[in-house]
């Protein structure tokens, strides 16, 4: 008998590239499975494959809110969202459903309680989101990447490896290629700069601060530079220019899977997708906490990576200078580079002690139950 899984999710790159790779990986190993996903504006998202996987949009507004208008109107998109999540409910019948984080994913999740449907939450966070806290005493499981979230879950949670894309881990594209896909060198160490699957301002103004300080033609690497806009594209690619560093600038990349490849430093935020995939290919990252994340979920996932991995170095946005920048590029790449590649050596360690159960092993028990 075919089973059929519904996927929730948020609408940042960061949540649904890792519920694709579930997705995938799952079809593969049951390949009669049926998969819908359900969120908010995944019909226009950019991230989400909507040639892969069926999908409904459903309407959903922030969680929780203070403001007494914001509150009225997030619950009418609710109120609407559960609609259209239980009609869907009676239509697809789902075995399984598959939160993984974010308000969006409230009205589905809320939608599949109040129709009996057996919930699984995803949280790849060390401080979980309130949806997920909300409805984790209503799981029959919740998957947690770091070990110190369970301690914020009702009911049964399970540590899991994080999923990431299909085909993302280190050695699956051969390096060169990935050098010349990007018109880098071979032979010189790489930077990848980018603020997770929607850029980050802060970020492109420091690094532009940052090589007006530098004298031309002094820095011993070369820049992949993901800037999230057009605008910061030119203004980054000129700022490279100036200072005479090979740069491959761009708006965004689709092939990540090369950009990680060939990086030997990433600097960004510490969004749990970009921690997963700077694990994934053992890359070294200075990391700048998203300021206005829920409960501050970048600051501890970032020290995480930083204390218990050994992995990387966080800088506060408040306190990240182009001096300070300076400053902490010249340390990873003083010494012949002693300092990455302790990181690095930290970062397989980490991989190889690892004994986390794979989620979509657990999905596939929960679903012969």
């Amino acid at each position: 008998m075919t089973k059929r899984i519904l996927i929730t999710v948020g609408g940042t790159g960061g949540h649904i590239y890792p519920a694709m790779a579930v997705a995938r990986e799952l079809k593969k190993r049951i390949p009669d499975l049926y998969v819908m996903f359900a969120g908010h504006g995944l019909g226009e998202n950019p991230h989400f494959d909507r040639q892969a996987f069926p999908y409904i949009d459903v309407s959903s507004g922030p969680f929780p809110v203070r403001s007494p208008w914001t509150c009225f109107t997030s619950l009418g998109k609710l109120a609407k969202g559960m609609m259209d999540s239980g009609k869907m409910f009676r239509d697809f019948k789902p075995d399984l459903v598959i939160g993984f984080g974010s308000y969006h994913t409230l009205p589905t999740l809320l939608a599949a309680r109040f129709c009996q449907a057996p919930i699984v939450l995803h949280e790849a966070n060390t401080i979980p989101g309130k949806v997920n806290q909300l409805l984790s005493r209503h799981a029959v499981a919740v998957a947690t990447h770091f070990p110190e979230t369970a301690s914020y879950f009702k009911g049964k949670t399970v540590q899991v490896g994080m999923p990431v894309r299909e085909g993302y881990h280190k050695g699956a594209i051969n390096h060169d290629d990935a050098l010349s896909y990007f018109s880098l060198e071979c032979g010189k160490p790489t930077l990848l700069v980018f603020g997770g699957s929607q850029g980050a301002h802060a970020i492109n103004r420091l690094m532009k601060d940052y090589l007006l300080r530098q004298s031309s033609g002094t820095l011993p690497f070369q820049v992949i530079h993901l800037t999230g806009s057009q605008e910061h594209t030119d203004q980054m690619s000129t700022s490279y220019e100036a200072a005479q560093v090979s740069a491959c600038v761009k708006n965004f990349e689709k092939k990540m899977d090369y950009a990680w490849e060939v990086a030997d430093l990433v600097i960004g935020r510490s969004g749990a997708g970009t921690i997963a995939e700077a694990i994934a290919y053992e890359v070294p990252a200075l990391l700048i906490p998203y300021p206005h994340a829920s409960d501050d979920h970048q600051v501890r996932n970032a020290l995480f990576m930083q204390n218990v991995i050994g992995g990387a170095v966080m800088l506060l946005q408040e306190a990240a200078t182009s001096m300070r920048l300076q400053d902490e590029i010249a340390n990873f790449f003083a010494h012949d580079c002693r300092q990455l590649k302790a990181m690095k050596e930290n970062i397989a360690h980490y991989k190889k002690e690892q004994t986390s159960t794979d989620f979509c092993t657990l999905i596939q028990e929960l679903l012969i139950r």
